[in-house]
């Protein structure tokens, strides 16, 4: 198996916006507070509970249990939460020329159809990962990166404080996962995706702070960079741009005011 050992050194495009990002509506920095942080349905803060509760769907109907719902009792299934931020996601990573995830994070980001937190960003993570790998070492394959948002949008929303390991991490593993073809019965491969997972989970536990999404991308990105440099000894991670300023801590109520990527920082 050959995933891209050789670095692809004509490569320029890590950190630069490409072509196609023009061709996607993105809020400008004093219209994106139109990001929802709270009930899509009505706005009104959303209770986070330590047990689920049996809810409904406000948009498709669906019937299941909850730990998530807003206080006037409206509730947003994942599949409904996510179905617009992934066709987004999809656009964006197969058509990008970027090699730097980062940098193809923040203009997906900017899309109005993310929201400030959510579960599309455990999709975000590994499809930004795949595609800026695939454009480094010059092997596009849209199959993987497609591959990789299906398999983050199995991870549900919460999943950092409900079920111990937080789906931007997990993405990471995600993306190893893919790049690597591993499975359950291949050893090496799958040990590299679990190591790659738990540094990241270390380094995002770490940062400290409440549930952020943008936080979590950052750093998931950085780390999943790193690890694949080391393991395929590439300069990559050293042509990315990780000095970020955050343009969302206005609009995150629980912003950790100790993070690395705050604007006012």
């Amino acid at each position: 198996m050959e995933i891209g050992y050789k670095e692809n050194t004509k490569n320029d495009v890590c950190g630069m916006r490409d072509d196609h990002s023009s061709l996607i509506p993105v809020l400008s920095t004093g219209t994106r507070n139109s990001c929802k942080t709270d009930c899509l349905v009505c706005g009104t803060e959303v209770d986070y509970l330590s047990e689920p509760v049996n809810a409904t769907c406000h948009y498709c109907g669906v019937e299941e249990k909850t730990y998530f719902v807003c206080k006037d009792g409206h509730y947003v299934c994942n599949r409904c939460h996510s179905r617009d931020a992934l066709a987004v996601i999809e656009n964006i990573c197969t058509t990008t020329k970027l090699a730097d995830p980062l940098a193809i994070a923040e203009i997906i980001m900017e899309h109005p159809g993310i929201h400030m937190h959510g579960p599309e960003h455990h999709s975000l993570i590994p499809a930004a990962l795949v595609a800026a790998y695939q454009n480094y070492v010059g092997n596009t394959d849209k199959k993987q990166i497609i591959e990789a948002i299906n398999r983050g949008s199995m991870i549900p929303g919460g999943f950092c404080g409900i079920h111990g390991a937080c789906g931007a991490g997990v993405g990471v593993g995600i993306a190893m996962c893919i790049l690597l073809e591993a499975t359950p019965l291949t050893p090496e491969e799958r040990a590299h995706a679990n190591w790659a997972t738990a540094c990241t989970l270390k380094c995002i536990a770490d940062a400290g702070g409440p549930r952020c999404c943008k936080k979590s991308t950052r750093i998931s990105l950085e780390e999943g960079m790193k690890y694949l440099s080391d393991m395929f000894d590439l300069s990559w991670h050293e042509k990315a741009d990780f000095n970020i300023k955050c343009e969302y801590t206005q609009y995150n109520k629980e912003c950790d005011k100790n993070c690395r990527y705050r604007s006012d920082s």
